[in-house]
């Protein structure tokens, strides 16, 4: 029996015992419980992310950071539950009459399975994030979880996006909104020889990586990126968020040039650095890609030494997920890679076989390791563009945790 089955099964008990009780209770008591219960879940929520994130064991162990919010949320959505419960029952004493209980039983029953629905959605969005682990590919499989996620507004997601991004620790933007499992096309491996073509040789010594320190978060934050046009870095938006000061080493360097963030886009998740001290050269721009085109995958992933993964295409699509921040509608024209990404490849280039730029990575799969997505040179172009003639810094926005 997999996860997810097991997992349906779960949340039918829950939601049935949900009903069973909003049916004694009726739906001026159930209506009460909901607000009370959902109150003290939204503060829960909204409070407990940036609370549990200013200690410093919320860093070093983000599964027990995630499991504290998660029991924390539903201990002040019982709290609060408990307390206009109380006051529920004492107002469902003013109705007599066997119609109106019976109607009161019935909308009682509804009222709160379908507010523990949204709730358990809530929860299932911010785990479902948690890269390829076993919870995390429960959630994707689960029917329950798919028929909840079909009729809750995409608009509710914007309300607790922090409290979803606290949970997902996958340190990448989220590709695709909703809870399905993604879907995986199909394509040959890679031929592992292409990370030893001589045009990659050369074009890697144009690939950087990225470092700095989020105050804000308490964290380092380190990525990949690549060198654009003279002085000028490419990276993911992720990887400098909230970063005051970034640094950039190049292959088989030692020393960090300084240098500041020109552009910044949250929603693409590109972000420029101007590095005046770097005389790395540009890297020309490809074509855009095809089905089954072989390429390389540059970067410094795990903070260590320059990586080369070979790399094929899956796909082109146009993806609709979240923004660095967990905030959902974006859209974006991405690459589905058959390669394997890590945490750190994040800004680093989808190299042609020729030592072209014909992606930028930014994420990898929730539910297949190897899979990662780049983003298209068309999806990137307005902020290459505009960055060109950038000189002034701007704000790199707030960090992102984890």
């Amino acid at each position: 029996m997999n996860g997810g089955i097991v997992l349906d099964l779960a949340l039918v008990a829950v939601l049935l015992a949900y009903a069973v009780s909003g049916w004694r209770q009726g739906l001026v008591v159930s209506v009460l419980s909901l607000v009370g219960f959902l109150g003290g879940g939204a503060v829960g929520m909204l409070v407990l992310p940036g609370l549990v994130a200013r200690f410093d064991w919320a860093q070093s162990r983000p599964s027990l950071a995630s499991l504290v919010i998660v029991a924390g949320v539903f201990l002040l959505a019982a709290l609060g539950q408990g307390f206009l419960l109380t006051l529920g029952r004492r107002a469902r004493r003013h109705l007599h009459s066997r119609a109106s209980r019976s109607g009161d039983a019935f909308f009682g029953a509804v009222a709160t399975v379908a507010a523990a629905a949204v709730l358990v959605w809530f929860v299932a969005g911010g785990l479902r994030g948690s890269s390829t682990s076993p919870l995390g590919q429960a959630i994707g499989s689960s029917r329950v979880l798919q028929v909840i996620d079909a009729v809750v507004p995409p608009q509710t997601g914007r309300l607790f996006a922090g409290f979803r991004q606290m949970l997902d620790r996958g340190g990448f933007p989220r590709v695709f909104d909703g809870l399905s499992r993604e879907a995986i096309a199909p394509v040959d491996p890679p031929t592992a020889s292409v990370t030893a073509l001589p045009a990659i040789a050369t074009a890697v010594e144009s690939v950087v990586k990225i470092t700095g320190i989020a105050q804000a978060c308490r964290q380092g934050q380190e990525g990949s990126g690549w060198v654009v046009s003279p002085g000028r870095v490419v990276t993911n938006a992720h990887v400098v968020a909230g970063v005051s000061e970034v640094g950039v080493q190049t292959p088989g360097s030692r020393s960090v040039l300084r240098g500041a963030v020109v552009a910044f886009d949250p929603a693409r998740d590109l972000a420029v650095i101007d590095v005046p001290e770097l005389t790395a050269r540009a890297l020309p721009l490809g074509a855009e890609v095809s089905r089954g085109q072989e390429g390389v995958v540059a970067g410094y992933p795990l903070d260590g030494p320059l990586r080369l993964d070979a790399a094929r295409v899956r796909e082109t699509l146009y993806a609709t997920g979240q923004d660095i921040y967990g905030q959902p509608g974006v859209t974006r024209h991405i690459i589905a890679l058959n390669t394997h990404v890590d945490s750190g490849n994040s800004g680093g280039p989808l190299l042609s076989t020729t030592g072209e730029v014909i992606g930028i990575v930014f994420a990898k799969s929730l539910d297949d390791d190897s899979t990662g997505y780049a983003l298209t040179l068309s999806e990137a172009s307005p902020v290459l563009q505009s960055a060109v003639a950038a000189r002034a810094p701007v704000s790199t926005g707030a960090c992102t945790v984890g």
